[in-house]
Order: C-alpha cells, then sequence, then structure tokens
C-alpha cells in the first residue's frame, strides 16, 4: 500500500473526511460558476431583448411622428408611467429601495445627480420608483419580481443539500468499511467462549491489526488454560477410579450388613460424581463433524421405553445439518432431569426453528434459581429437599455442548405450569 495512506484508524478517518469536505467544496464551487454563468447569461440576455424591443418601438413611433415614451418603455417585466410635474410620488424611499439606488448609480454613475426615489411594494418583491425628468415631470415605473418562477439561491439550495445528503451516503458506507474489521472483532468476543476457538481475520489499520493479533493472542492463552484444566481435571477424576473401584471391592468385606450398604452407597455416588465432572470437562474441549441428522428420530430414540412418562408431538422426520453428538447428549440429560424432578415430559419437535421443546409437569422453579440453573453444581432448593440423585451438572453440560456448536438452550417457567426448555439444534458451519 502506498506510503501517502495512513496506517491508524484515526488517521484513515481523518483523511476520507478531508476527502469528502474537498470533494463537497469542489463540486459547491463548480454549482456556484455554472449557476453563475447561467443567471449572467439570462442577465445580458433580458437587458439585449428589452433593449431592441424599445429600440424597436422608438424606431416606429419615430417614424409616425409620436415619441410615446411610457408606451416605449413598458415591457413585459417593467411598467413605465408619465407624471406631470406636480405629481410628485408620495411615497417614502425605503432601506432596501436606497440600497439598489446606490446600486443603480454604480452602473450607470450620471444617474447621481437625478432625483431618484426607490421603494420596495408588494412585500417586497417589486420595486418601484420615480425619477424626475428634465421638463419637471416625472419618470414612474415598477420593475416586477421576475425572480419568482425559481430564484437562484433555491437553485443553489437544493443542489448544496442534494450534494451533502450524497457526501453523507457515501461517507457512511465509508465509514462502514472502515469498522468492518472492529465488528469483526466484536462479533468473535461475544462468540468466544460460546463455540470452538476461532481466530479473528487480522485486517484493516495498523491499529485494528495489533489488536486483531492481540485478540488471537489472549484466545490462544486462554483456551490452552480451559484446555489445560479441563484436561488436568479428568485425568485426576480418571485416576480416582481406581482407588474407588478398590473401595467398592472391599465394602463386600464389611461387616454388618448396614455399613456395607452404606459404604456401597457412597462409593457409587463418588463413581457417579466423577463421571458426571469428567462429561462436563469434555463439553469443553469437544469435536464433533456436522451431518444430516434425522431430528425426530433422534428425539423419538432419546426417548427411549419412557413413552408411560413422555410424549411426542412433531414430524414423523426432519432431516436437518447438525452436529449429532453434542446434541443428543445433551438432549438426554435434559430428559432425565425432566423426568427425574419434573415427573414426565411434553416433548415437541417445531419445524420451524427447528426447535425442540422438552414441557414437563412439575412445579416450575422460582426466578432465583432460574438465574444460577446454568451454573456448575447448582441444584435448586426443591432437588436439595427431596434428596434426589444428581450433581448439578446435567444443564451447564447441556448449554455448554449446545453453545459450543452454535447452538442454544433456554429454560423458562411454563405459563400453564412446569418448565420449559427450548433447544435450538447446533448449527452446521
Amino acid at each position: 500500500m502506498q506510503n501517502w495512506w495512513p496506517r491508524s484508524l484515526i488517521g484513515r478517518s481523518m483523511l476520507l473526511i478531508g476527502a469528502i469536505l474537498g470533494l463537497q467544496l469542489a463540486a459547491s464551487i463548480f454549482f456556484y460558476v455554472r449557476i453563475e454563468r447561467e443567471t449572467l447569461r439570462e442577465d445580458h440576455a433580458r437587458r439585449v431583448a428589452e433593449f431592441l424591443v424599445v429600440s424597436r418601438r422608438v424606431h416606429a413611433l419615430a417614424a409616425r411622428g409620436q415619441p410615446d415614451v411610457d408606451r416605449v418603455m413598458t415591457s413585459r417585466f417593467l411598467e413605465a408611467d408619465i407624471l406631470e410635474a406636480n405629481a410628485r410620488p408620495s411615497a417614502k424611499a425605503t432601506p432596501e429601495g436606497e440600497a439598489l439606488r446606490r446600486a443603480i448609480v454604480r452602473w450607470e454613475p450620471e444617474l447621481a445627480a437625478s432625483e431618484l426615489v426607490l421603494w420596495t411594494p408588494r412585500g417586497g418583491k417589486d420595486l418601484a420608483g420615480a425619477m424626475r425628468l428634465e421638463d419637471g415631470r416625472w419618470l414612474s415605473f415598477r420593475s416586477r419580481d421576475f425572480a419568482s418562477m425559481w430564484p437562484t439561491a433555491v437553485r443553489v439550495m437544493w443542489m448544496t443539500v442534494l450534494f451533502a445528503v450524497l457526501c453523507l451516503a457515501f461517507a457512511a458506507l465509508s465509514l462502514k468499511a472502515l469498522g468492518r474489521p472492529l465488528r469483526d472483532l466484536a462479533q468473535a468476543a461475544r462468540a468466544f467462549g460460546r463455540g470452538p476457538h476461532a481466530p479473528v481475520t487480522v485486517e484493516g489499520s495498523a491499529d485494528l491489526r495489533d489488536l486483531g493479533r492481540a485478540f488471537n493472542e489472549m484466545q490462544d492463552r486462554i483456551t490452552g488454560l480451559i484446555e489445560d484444566q479441563a484436561r488436568s481435571m479428568e485425568a485426576i477424576s480418571h485416576d480416582l477410579r481406581t482407588p474407588l473401584a478398590r473401595m467398592q471391592l472391599a465394602t463386600q468385606f464389611v461387616e454388618p450388613e448396614d455399613i456395607r450398604t452404606l459404604l456401597t452407597a457412597n462409593v457409587e455416588e463418588l463413581g457417579e460424581m466423577l463421571r458426571s465432572l469428567s462429561a462436563f470437562l469434555r463439553a469443553q474441549h469437544q469435536q464433533s463433524e456436522a451431518e444430516t441428522v434425522d431430528l425426530a428420530a433422534l428425539v423419538r430414540d432419546a426417548l427411549g421405553a419412557r413413552e408411560e412418562a413422555a410424549s411426542y408431538d412433531g414430524p414423523e422426520s426432519l432431516p436437518v445439518q447438525t452436529h449429532r453428538a453434542p446434541l443428543e447428549e445433551a438432549l438426554k440429560r435434559l430428559l432425565d432431569n425432566a423426568f427425574r424432578y419434573g415427573g414426565g415430559a411434553r416433548v415437541t419437535l417445531d419445524p420451524a426453528g427447528p426447535k425442540i421443546l422438552i414441557h414437563d409437569r412439575g412445579a416450575g422453579m422460582s426466578p432465583e434459581d432460574l438465574e444460577q440453573i446454568y451454573r456448575p453444581f447448582f441444584r435448586a432448593d426443591l432437588a436439595r429437599a427431596r434428596n434426589t440423585a444428581g450433581f448439578g451438572l446435567g444443564v451447564p453440560t447441556a448449554a455448554r455442548l449446545l453453545t459450543r456448536f452454535g447452538g442454544d438452550l433456554e429454560i423458562a417457567n411454563a405459563p400453564s405450569g412446569g418448565l420449559l426448555v427450548t433447544i435450538t439444534p447446533p448449527r452446521a458451519a
């Protein structure tokens, strides 16, 4: 790129604004010159036309020996009349009339010594006046508002406004193009953490390129830290299964029976907790490829043998491009919650979205619990009071699986009671 092109966003914006202002100035000068030239042409044409008309009339009247001055001087835009010596006009000169008198004297200095009175009747649109002649009579005249058809000022104003609007539109499009890397960066910042790691394309001005590189480096560091933490926790949970297996084996030799039962239940609960934690951690870096999936068949398979506690409402078949594994795992976890805490569910497949709606038969949740339902290890008061199984990782795992691949999860209280879970399947990239 040439050296004259600024590297910073501010410099490019200033150059753009300066170019637009320069363009508008050049165009305005061009318009003014054209309009001024046209105005002068019209003024010369009017003067010459009146001169020719008056000359022809004077020649014709002089040939007949009838020099009638008022008839000679009257034209389309000018009325003339000869008044007697004792018929001095009663109108007084106005400030606008005095300004016009000085302009007339500048054009014709010989009129400076004449007794000339000018005023502006009819709201200032016409010019009226009278001048004393050498024989004592008065030459009265009225110049009509010949500029009322389309004044020059109106034409200049409309042309300037039109060009200013065009310049404004051009500036908006140019600034939008300059700000595109910033918008892409903002979109990437919003998507970061909700999907797979995707570097931002480094482009634009120097400061925007620096910002893009810094953002990519930050993504790499954060993603690396999260993956290292997840894999470390997975390794720990995996290693803990070995002593748990030994404990489970040892519980078979514990006496009495009630103590053995208590130890076995606790060991099984710890094992289930480790499996849930591993699934939650794997969801942070799980990989998947999009494929054609029959959503209707997937939902029916997820319901399995639970027809007595669930009902399905939707099409027989609905093929879509999505990520099967994360969607299937998330759906099973959410259905487990509906059966465990809601006593059953009605599953609806909406082809318009497409969306999967799960409406359970429970009592719903308080607004405070709904705000925290996506937090890991959170369990609502009702679930804890029932002493039910689960560790508060089902919903967070499902939400992470869906959002990582471009899907979405919404949980709210249904108007008719119970919870309404809305699943937006992950989109194919």
